[in-house]
């Protein structure tokens, strides 16, 4: 194991159980005094693991097996004969549940909303348009909203069950007025106001990518690309700054979420 790579989750739930020995032992446990994502991690998995005991109302598979094999093995258990109509319903369903929850934390890190999307989630998506369509749009084709639906979806998939409102904008990453189409796979909810890189200064870059363009200053396929790869590099270069101006700090064009 490299001392800057992390360890997978199988070995993690291997030393949970204590199945690691010897040297692989001592060298995940030197790499766990070190690293404090792995160690946060790690304890992600024994309460999932602990979460998914407590759920278990049928006999128990022996003790002698740590919680990660046994719920290896519960899960690899045949339906048992003489049970009533509603007891396999009720199995599957406890699986799928323990299923999701290691789902969710295997996504959690992952999908976490940020200033920059999740680009497994969010790579951008865009319609056919023309430079000449871009340049007629109005600038407030920006200012849509996105329906409620969509909205709560894209927030599924970034893990946030309770949105705060006012935090977050369900932004296009690219803009519509450059293309961006209505597609969950060209939203994601960016932070409004909290952080340098937020929504106010996306904004105040997608106007200016936007007359660049009408400009003839920026192919409009190059802004979609630049914008969707990594908006904050594209905001440095086009603005020659490594930091937000000071005036896009408040830029007010788009709406949070409320």
């Amino acid at each position: 194991m490299k001392h800057d790579s992390h360890i997978p989750d199988e070995e993690l739930t291997r030393a949970l159980d204590g199945e690691l020995t010897g040297a692989r032992s001592a060298e995940a446990q030197t790499h766990l005094s070190r690293c404090e994502e792995c160690r946060s991690r790690r304890d992600e998995l024994e309460l999932a693991m602990a979460a998914f005991m407590r759920m278990k109302d049928h006999p128990a598979i022996p003790p002698a097996d740590g919680p990660a094999a046994r719920l290896r093995a519960e899960m690899a258990q045949p339906l048992p004969h003489g049970r009533g109509s509603g007891w396999a319903p009720a199995y599957v369903g406890m699986a799928a549940v323990a299923v999701a929850a290691v789902m969710w934390l295997s996504g959690k890190h992952a999908s976490a909303a940020g200033p920059l999307p999740n680009a497994r989630l969010t790579p951008g998506a865009t319609r056919l348009i023309s430079r000449d369509q871009v340049c007629v749009v109005p600038a407030q084709d920006d200012d849509r909203t996105v329906p409620v639906e969509l909205a709560h979806r894209v927030f599924l998939e970034y893990r946030i069950a309770k949105p705060e409102p006012g935090a977050y904008e369900v932004d296009f990453l690219i803009s519509p007025t450059l293309g961006g189409a209505d597609d969950i796979r060209n939203l994601w909810p960016q932070p409004y106001t909290g952080g340098v890189w937020n929504s106010r200064v996306k904004d105040a870059l997608e106007d200016h990518l936007r007359r660049m363009v009408c400009e003839g200053r920026v192919d409009l396929a190059t802004a979609q690309q630049e914008i969707s790869t990594d908006w904050i590099a594209a905001y440095r270069k086009y603005f020659r700054t490594e930091r937000p101006l000071a005036a896009h700090a408040l830029f007010v064009k788009d709406r949070p979420w409320q």
